[in-house]
């Protein structure tokens, strides 16, 4: 493999400053070349103005730090060693929240007989270069292993505890009032057990517009939509856990806000897992891997997307975590049969 294929990755120690002051300083020049990325492209082709972006990020601050101070001493941190300001990391950490377009991108799949989960990450080709991997050690031995993009406090991933987090946007109005997901997932991977998954998701509130497909070593699956004002557990099909872009909740009647691409992907998604139910981590990347020229293609090839401004989106990462093995496999971008990374937990 050569080191174009591989992510960037950085091992951080300790407590919540000196974490982020290590992530910071580790990542700072793809933190502040991610920052620029976003507000001279992604935001640039919104309605949002600097100020109103900074206005909504001191919302987020606030809203974060009542759901754990912690959090924020750790974004703080990050801003301080990566040289930006901030409340510019604090919306690099919500931009899913300020900025929601409905752009197709991510397919998730849990194979439950073999307890393994993934998913494509779909979105900007440019961030493709940017995204790195974080390994996070607390002082009591729990760890996480997290793709995201740099200066976020995670993305997808999993822990040491067998818990893995995918994670789909969905389209739906929504007010600045809950737990951004970049930190809410953070939240859910400092978790130790479902039960406190639970109760993490519980007091994290709405005002965003995700799904979460949590699963752990053990084969708990929890499936939930966020919508807005609400949320929604979603059953599996035939014993088998997908999602993509638009709500499929039984509750939520209609399927409201469908992202274009996302119900045929979601079609496929369930066919090819249902093929694969007793497979393990090859089946899956098979699964993923699915690109068949249509709109029903798992792995997307970059396409230019109109709402972003003419920016290429596509399949930018494939992430599959064998949860009883604590081991995360990684692959860069949309290309067939490429090489995988394997990182522990």
């Amino acid at each position: 493999m050569t080191e174009a294929e591989r992510f960037p990755f950085v091992e951080v120690h300790g407590a919540a400053h000196a974490r982020g002051h290590a992530y910071g300083t580790a990542f700072r020049e793809r933190i502040r070349a991610t920052w620029r990325f976003y507000v001279g492209t992604v935001f640039a082709s919104s309605n949002l103005s600097v100020p109103q972006i900074a206005q909504r990020a001191a919302r987020v601050r606030e809203l974060i730090f009542d759901f754990n101070a912690e959090y924020c001493t750790e974004i703080e941190a990050v801003a301080a060693a990566s040289g930006l300001a901030n409340w510019e990391v604090y919306a690099l950490n919500a931009r899913t929240e300020i900025l929601n377009a409905e752009v197709g991108e991510c397919t998730a799949v849990f194979l439950p007989e073999s307890r393994v989960l993934g998913q494509t990450w779909d979105w900007i080709e440019a961030l493709e270069a940017l995204v790195a991997v974080t390994r996070y050690v607390r002082d009591d031995g729990h760890r996480i292993v997290t793709l995201a993009e740099p200066g976020q406090l995670a993305k997808i991933g999993m822990n040491s505890a067998g818990i893995g987090v995918c994670l789909n946007f969905l389209a739906a109005p929504h007010a600045l009032e809950g737990v951004p997901v970049h930190v809410l997932i953070r939240a859910i991977l400092d978790c130790r057990g479902m039960d406190e998954v639970r109760q993490v998701i519980a007091r994290a509130g709405y005002g965003k517009a995700s799904h979460f497909l949590i699963a752990d070593d053990r084969g708990e699956v929890l499936s939930i939509e966020f919508e807005g004002t609400g949320s929604a557990l979603v059953e599996p099909v035939d014993g088998i856990y997908a999602h993509t872009n638009h709500c499929i909740a039984a509750t939520r009647g209609a399927k409201r806000y469908v992202i274009p691409t996302s119900a045929e992907r979601l079609v496929a998604a369930h066919k090819l897992a249902s093929r694969q139910r007793r497979g393990g981590v090859r089946e899956l990347q098979r699964i993923l891997d699915f690109d068949d020229g249509t709109p029903a293609a798992v792995r997307v090839r970059y396409r230019p997307e109109p709402l972003l401004g003419g920016s290429k989106i596509g399949s930018c990462a494939t992430i599959i975590m064998d949860l009883p093995a604590r081991t995360m496999h990684l692959k860069k971008g949309p290309v067939a049969d490429g090489a995988y990374t394997n990182i522990a937990v």
